[in-house]
C-alpha cells in the first residue's frame, strides 16, 4: 500500500517507543504480504485475468443501493498527526474490483447462497436492543460455504498478496471441495447490532504489556460481522468459527452457536465493539 500510518489512543502515545521494534517487524510482515501481489492481481487466485466488480457483499445479502462511504485522508492525516476522514456518496452500492471474472463467478455460485441464507436469519437478532448480548443461533447451513464466502470478501476488500503470503488459502477458496485448517489464520464472526457497514483491510494491534503484535482485518455488513487474523490471538466479542473450513462442500447440518452480538459504532480500528455512549452520542443517531 502506498501508506503505513501507526494510531495510538492518548494514553499509549508515550509508551510507543517501548514497541518500536515490534512496531517494525509488523511493518515488514505487512510489506511482504502486499509484495505476494498487486493492484491488478486477483486478489484470490493471483491471476492477471481482467478484473471484474463484486459487490461486497452481495445484494442479496443486503448490500444497500446508496450509501455513504467514509474514507482515511491519508495525506491530511499525515500532515496533522491525526486521523482525518472524508466521505464520499456510493451509488450502487458496496464494491471493489480485486477479483477476476472466474474467482468472481464461482465464489458467487458456489458461497454465497448459503451465506444469503444466514444473513436472512440473522436479521432477527441483529438488532440494538440485543446488543452486548449472547444470541443463540440454530440454522440447517452450509458451515464451509459460508466461511469461504467471508474469506473471500475479506481478502476482496484487504490489501492484494494475502492468498500468495498463504497459499493454502488460495487453495481453500479456489476449490469448493478443499479441506485443511486455516491456521496460523482463524476466522472470526459476530452479529452487528447496528445498521452500516465496516471494511478496515489489513490492520495492526499492538498489546502493550505483551510488547506483541497480529494483523487483524473486519468486514462487518449488517448483519454479520467478519474478522480474519493473522496470528493465534483471540478477539474478545466475537466467536471462532475457523473450523468451518474443515466441514465438506455438502455437509449441510444444523448450526447450533452463541453468537456475540455487538455494537460496530467508530469506523476503525478492527473490533472495536464500544458501545454509542463512548463516542458521546445515542442510537439512533439523532
Amino acid at each position: 500500500m502506498a501508506h503505513d500510518m501507526i494510531v495510538t489512543n492518548p494514553d499509549s502515545q508515550d509508551r510507543l517507543p517501548e514497541v518500536s521494534l515490534e512496531a517494525e517487524r509488523l511493518l515488514k510482515e505487512l510489506q511482504a504480504i502486499e509484495a505476494c501481489g498487486d493492484e491488478e492481481s486477483c486478489r484470490v487466485c493471483g491471476s492477471h485475468a481482467e478484473l471484474t466488480e463484486e459487490h461486497t457483499p452481495s445484494k442479496k445479502a443486503g448490500n444497500l443501493p446508496r450509501l455513504i462511504q467514509g474514507l482515511i485522508d491519508y495525506e491530511q492525516s499525515v500532515a496533522t498527526g491525526e486521523v482525518v476522514w472524508r466521505t464520499e456518496l456510493v451509488q450502487g452500492g458496496a464494491s471493489t474490483l480485486a477479483l477476476c471474472g472466474s474467482c468472481n463467478n464461482s465464489s458467487g455460485r458456489w458461497y454465497n447462497p448459503a451465506y444469503v441464507r444466514l444473513v436472512q436469519f440473522c436479521r432477527e437478532v441483529a438488532t440494538p436492543d440485543n446488543a452486548g448480548k449472547m444470541c443463540t443461533i440454530r440454522l440447517e447451513v452450509h458451515r464451509q460455504r459460508v466461511a469461504k464466502q467471508a474469506l473471500t470478501t475479506l481478502v476482496a476488500t484487504s490489501q492484494p498478496g494475502i492468498t500468495g503470503y498463504y497459499p493454502h488459502l488460495r487453495r481453500l477458496l479456489c476449490d469448493p471441495e478443499a479441506r485443511e485448517a486455516l491456521a496460523p489464520l482463524r476466522l472470526w464472526m459476530f452479529l452487528r447490532a447496528n445498521w452500516g457497514t465496516r471494511i478496515t483491510g489489513i490492520a495492526t494491534r499492538v498489546n502493550y504489556e505483551r510488547r506483541r503484535g497480529y494483523h487483524l482485518a473486519e468486514f462487518s455488513f449488517w448483519p454479520l460481522g467478519w474478522i480474519l487474523t493473522f496470528a493465534d490471538e483471540p478477539v474478545e466479542g466475537a466467536v471462532d468459527v475457523s473450523e468451518w473450513v474443515e466441514f465438506g462442500y455438502h455437509d449441510k447440518s444444523e448450526l447450533r452457536v452463541d453468537i456475540p452480538c455487538q455494537w460496530a459504532i467508530w469506523p476503525y480500528p478492527p473490533g472495536d465493539f464500544r458501545p454509542p455512549d463512548a463516542f458521546g452520542f445515542q442510537w439512533p443517531p439523532v
